[in-house]
């Protein structure tokens, strides 16, 4: 029952962005933005916190005290937007993402100031990136061929990263239920970029006389 009641909100929602990016007949700007992201062969729209609370403030304010919830649901509108607007763009394994910008307001935070009470909120950190890895690849879908029955088998991951309320189990399949080899087919798997950040407070935002954290 709270499962039905779940997809019924986040349905709710997700309408209400939807109605959010199809501005044509407003100013058309989010329109236009998502056209371009289109031509540009990109996947990732930079959003305004502004532009929506100005259009949908209650919206904007669920987005910044329920972050998983309202982003889960705002990038399942861009998706849906994207492939009203040109189909091909779109496949059923696509993600899109939402980027932000603008007035986070009291979520507007630095390393000293954040802390356990920004838990789930969407907050805005500034700092200086003090430490940067490597960009690495990280595995979200892998697809294996068994030769033995000529199947093939997909698999998604997701961790502490993802937007899924649950992490799904990390081991990499090497054998299908039937005890069969598999080759994984490496160019039909998706991957995404990793990095991971230590990022200090600015010098200039520490209180006086207290070393920047």
């Amino acid at each position: 029952m709270m499962e039905v009641e779940f997809d019924q909100r986040l349905r709710d929602i997700q309408r209400e962005y939807l109605e959010f990016l199809d501005d044509e007949e407003d100013q058309g700007l989010y329109n236009k933005k998502v056209k371009n992201m289109i031509e540009d062969k990109r996947k990732r729209l930079i959003v305004n916190v502004n532009d929506l609370r100005r259009k949908n403030q209650a919206r904007a304010a669920g987005l910044l005290k329920n972050a998983f919830e309202e982003l889960m649901a705002f990038q399942l509108a861009l998706k849906e937007y994207v492939t009203s607007v040109e189909p091909s763009y779109v496949t059923p394994t696509d993600e899109f993402f939402i980027a932000f910008e603008g007035s986070f307001g009291n979520k507007h935070v630095t390393p000293r100031t954040l802390t356990s009470r920004f838990l789930g909120n969407l907050v805005c950190c500034e700092g200086i990136v003090t430490k940067c890895s490597s960009v690495k690849p990280k595995v979200v879908r892998s697809v294996h061929y068994c030769p033995a029955t000529k199947k093939t088998i997909e698999r998604a991951y997701t961790d502490l990263t993802s937007l899924e309320a649950f992490p799904s189990s990390a081991v990499y399949p090497t054998k299908d239920d039937e005890g069969n080899l598999l080759e994984t087919e490496y160019g039909l798997s998706t991957y995404k970029d990793h990095q991971t950040l230590t990022i200090q407070e600015m010098p200039e935002k520490a209180p006086a006389g207290q070393l920047p954290r």
